[in-house]
């Protein structure tokens, strides 16, 4: 009888398997930052198609009232809403975004968070108005809480939800006028509003005629991030209806994502924080914007910007403020960056598309 021999199976050795899963994790490594990309690519193509819409929205609005609609304004009505600063940009575009619904729920005649008045409108989240790539502003603040006596006759509002935006309107190179006072005892209010460069700022009405820079070389809409703020800012800017600097308008002083390129510079020469009021973005290298034409650009970091005075309390060089509230100017021989240019309507400025 003949016996059956059988050959051992050869399995794998240790030193083998640590090779296999070593090679696997360099081309995982090697993977990741590929679909991260990928995916940081559809988020910005979804960011600068809701800044698209915001450009045919603004057009749309064009057509059907004459001009842009107001950045914010002083409520003289009466009743409840006497008296208090009102809705900014936004809420005008929403029949233009098909949300027709919204703009009805919205009662013009109150202020936006009277109680329960508008809660319906402050709490809309509108997919238009959130860049994914800063997913924290999709999320909306649900724990707001005024104390205090305010147009709603209670020592403190119960909480309400808040929808946030990741897009602001340009009011130029410098804010003003100012949102806080009441127009009619600020002497020099007239003035103030002439001093307002950009296209959409407080109690502005702007035409496409006042554009004379070119809609193509003027930005209306730009980016801003909602998810670095501390919570304390959190709790009060980007309210998607409220017509402030900080919520639904931003300044062109410093260059886009400040707080990448001038570290140093925390606050603009009136106090408020660089970062709550610049263009900020977190896509690498840049942000969105919106111009006046309805296109959309990527202007990056690089571009050429206002020469910032760092030993001088980050004052840009040249920046001159007379009186308060305060009326820009610069002074003889300085000059706007071409970042500066694109966010003025009628500067006079001569831009090429090579130069952004």
């Amino acid at each position: 009888m003949k016996v059956a021999h059988h050959t051992p199976t050869r399995g794998f050795t240790l030193i083998e398997l640590l090779v296999v899963i070593a090679i696997i994790g360099v081309l995982i490594a090697l993977l990741l930052p590929a679909v991260q990309a990928a995916r940081e690519a559809a988020r910005r193509s979804q960011c600068t198609n809701n800044l698209k819409q915001l450009g045919l929205a603004i057009h749309n609005y064009m057509d059907t009232n004459g001009a842009m609609p107001i950045g914010g304004y002083f409520n003289t009505s009466g009743g409840p809403g006497n008296l208090t600063w009102e809705r900014g940009c936004l809420i005008g575009l929403m029949p233009f975004l098909e949300q027709q619904n919204i703009y009805n729920a919205y009662n013009q005649d109150l202020r936006y968070y009277s109680y329960q008045a508008n809660d319906t409108a402050m709490a809309f989240k509108a997919s238009a108005l959130n860049c994914p790539s800063d997913p924290e502003v999709s999320e909306g603040n649900d724990r707001w809480t005024r104390s205090g006596v305010g147009d709603f006759g209670t020592a403190t509002r119960p909480a309400f939800k808040v929808g946030l935006t990741s897009y602001r309107a340009l009011c130029g190179p410098w804010v003003t006028p100012p949102r806080g006072g009441n127009p009619a005892s600020i002497p020099n209010w007239g003035a103030l509003k002439q001093n307002a460069m950009g296209v959409i700022y407080v109690e502005s009405s702007t035409k496409m005629s006042d554009i004379r820079d070119g809609t193509s070389n003027t930005l209306a809409f730009g980016e801003s991030v909602y998810g670095r703020l501390s919570q304390a800012d959190k709790d009060c800017f980007h309210w998607w209806v409220a017509g402030n600097y900080g919520d639904t308008m931003q300044n062109a002083m410093y260059p886009p994502n400040p707080h990448q390129t001038l570290e140093t510079c925390n606050r603009l020469p009136n106090g408020a924080a660089a970062f709550i009021v610049s263009a900020t973005s977190e896509h690498p290298g840049g942000c969105n914007f919106a111009f006046c034409d309805g296109s959309v650009r990527f202007i990056k970091n690089t571009i050429d910007s206002w020469p910032i005075d760092t030993a001088n309390n980050c004052v840009p060089a040249g920046l001159v403020a007379t009186g308060n509230p305060p009326i820009y100017s610069l002074a003889p021989g300085a000059r706007f960056g071409v970042y500066q240019a694109l966010s003025t309507r009628k500067g006079g400025e001569v831009l090429s598309a090579d130069q952004y």
